[in-house]
């Protein structure tokens, strides 16, 4: 079986699931992680490549059902994105009322900021925030010197911005995972959700294809039910606990959508 998501797999949570899950099939089996972003993620699972997908936008995950060749099977988890930068705070961040007036504080001061402009979820995302303060940065030169764009991973990403002291959108479980392996000391967060409809907010579904051959539709159903059973999702829940402070409980703590 082929499953393919970029944050999770990155920090472990996949390989954990997996390997506990293949504790509970009769025959031997094996489970392939593939790395990718969202939108590429549901091209693979488009073309036959993958049989599971974990994405984080609804919107395209809609448009993907909507033109019948994805059934979207549930919400797996919830992770959700931070804005975080430097300590020093050199747009006053710490005074700002919403995610809003912190991305214009940004903006207005010319402070540096790192995007992944690598059509991920969280360029969408943060593309997304900037819209509702009216402003593309990525598209205006004389952004230029604050604004400044890469194609890095999401930890590349964060020990980039921790390093060049810039403010940055990224997502919690990579900030933990950072923050335990000690690749960053210089960034804090300042948003982060604070109810489930938040804008910040980052839950993970899974999708398969509207059409398996039998064999593999039946084993695609066995590992989504084991994922959201409560065994499955105590796996979530805990994982990470002890090496990276509660990462894993993080998924659990607003529990909007989930099966």
């Amino acid at each position: 079986m082929f499953l393919i998501n970029v944050l999770q797999g990155a920090t472990g949570l996949v390989e954990a699931l997996s390997d506990d899950y293949l504790t509970t099939v009769p025959k031997k089996a094996s489970i392939a992680w593939i790395c990718n972003h969202s939108r590429n993620t549901q091209l693979a699972l488009l073309q036959g490549f993958i049989d599971i997908a974990l994405t984080y936008e609804r919107d395209q995950e809609a448009l993907t059902a909507a033109e019948g060749w994805s059934i979207t099977a549930g919400c797996a988890f919830h992770d959700h994105f931070c804005v975080a930068g430097p300590a020093s705070d050199p747009a006053d961040l710490r005074s700002a009322t919403s995610v809003e007036d912190a991305f214009l504080r940004i903006a207005r001061s010319s402070s540096l900021f790192h995007s992944r402009a690598d059509a991920s979820a969280t360029m969408w995302k943060e593309r997304s925030i900037w819209a509702r303060c009216d402003l593309s940065p990525w598209e205006d030169k004389t952004a230029a010197e604050w604004y400044k764009t890469s194609l890095k991973s999401p930890s590349e990403a964060l020990t980039s911005a921790d390093a060049a002291g810039a403010y940055l959108l990224t997502d919690r479980s990579t900030l933990l995972r950072q923050t335990a392996l000690r690749t960053i000391h210089n960034t804090t967060v300042f948003f982060e959700p604070t109810r489930p409809d938040d804008i910040l907010m980052n839950s993970c579904y899974a999708l398969v294809p509207s059409s398996l051959p039998e064999e593999r539709a039946a084993e695609v159903s066995r590992f989504l039910a084991y994922l959201f059973s409560e065994r499955g999702q105590d796996i979530i829940a805990t994982f990470g606990v002890e090496e990276l402070g509660g990462f894993g409980a993080d998924f659990h703590e607003m529990d909007v959508g989930r099966r």
